[in-house]
């Protein structure tokens, strides 16, 4: 790994969330010399403030819909990491306009805010619920890696690549506090069937893989990290042997109308562009990027199917268990 981030500015939009704060420390580890954190929500800034205090951290509020207020905290900085996002699926469904505001709209004046200051790297948090969407959330992501894919053809300055990452593990709104909550007040969690899988990675591991795309890439690419995939009923064990008792009851509820059994991290359409590493599935553009050729994909890096729940690798209890103590839970 290179010192890029040594004596560098950078900015953080949404980077009061999970993605950011844990950024925000490993790149300061690293010896940046300023992180803005750009978001709207006020208490959480204050929040981290307390939480990292660390005078190299910049609040600003602001909203990436507002093209001017993400230009001007781009002013200077060498690398932008884009997290914000409407990002609740059933909000997204029921606003849709708002969605398309802010994960459409906003990231293209993130975008446009990167060229216009010659920022070095932009990097795209994107989800798994992007490839074959079947949910507005996921089509606004998957138009947004289009959008940053296409941005490397506006300049030769920038760099815009994606991450197409899966849950993170402990975020807010992610299933493990919610059931921590409900042992310690009903004893008692509610689960979407026993057939349910998802992907997984913890939010350190996470932003190494970013850093670590950020070294590999050649302009454009969407790299997925390899994660985890494990039944979510398997998730709910661990966690009641770990905050339950005996008593404490797991509950099988109907799945939501927008959730789906199975997960995409590689659909059937991208395998043909898509090559295998060690630590990932790399996705090459549909289209043409100016001034970089892509290596041909042959041979043992060559995928031979769409990469689904149904083809990987479910983990042992054992396995979450050393997650779940990975993420500090």
């Amino acid at each position: 790994m290179t010192t890029r981030f040594k004596n560098s500015i950078c900015t953080i939009t949404g980077g009061a969330g999970t993605w950011g704060i844990e950024i925000t420390r490993q790149i300061l580890d690293k010896g940046a010399k300023e992180v803005r954190i750009f978001s709207r929500n006020e208490s959480l800034q204050v929040a981290m403030r307390v939480k990292l205090n660390d005078k190299r951290i910049k609040f600003i509020i602001g909203d990436i819909r507002d093209a001017k207020s993400i230009k001007d905290a781009c002013v200077g900085a060498d690398y932008v990491f884009h997290t914000a996002a409407l990002k609740h699926v059933i909000i997204c469904e029921r606003q849709p306009i708002e969605a398309v505001r802010t994960n459409i709209m906003g990231a293209i004046n993130v975008i446009n805010a990167c060229i216009e200051n010659d920022v070095k790297v932009c990097v795209n948090i994107s989800s798994d619920k992007s490839c074959h969407p079947v949910c507005l959330y996921g089509k606004t992501k998957s138009i947004a890696e289009s959008l940053f894919i296409e941005a490397n053809n506006q300049t030769l300055n920038t760099d815009f690549i994606s991450i197409r990452s899966g849950n993170i593990f402990g975020s807010s709104g992610s299933v493990v506090p919610i059931w921590i909550k409900q042992i310690a007040e009903n004893n008692s969690i509610s689960i979407t069937g026993d057939n349910m899988k998802r992907f997984f990675i913890t939010v350190k591991d996470a932003v190494k893989a970013t850093f670590k795309a950020m070294e590999l890439s050649d302009r454009g690419e969407v790299f997925v990290p390899k994660m985890d995939c494990f039944y979510i009923s398997d998730l709910a064990k661990v966690l009641v042997q770990k905050y339950g008792n005996k008593d404490t009851k797991i509950n099988n509820i109907n799945p939501f109308a927008y959730e789906r059994e199975m997960e995409y991290l590689v659909s059937p359409e991208e395998v043909q562009r898509t090559v295998e590493t060690k630590d990932f599935y790399i996705i090459y553009p549909l289209i043409d990027i100016i001034t970089t050729k892509y290596p041909e994909i042959t041979g043992s890096q060559k995928l031979r199917e769409n990469i689904t729940m149904n083809n990987s690798k479910v983990s042992s209890l054992a396995k979450i268990r050393e997650l779940v103590k990975k993420a500090g839970y």
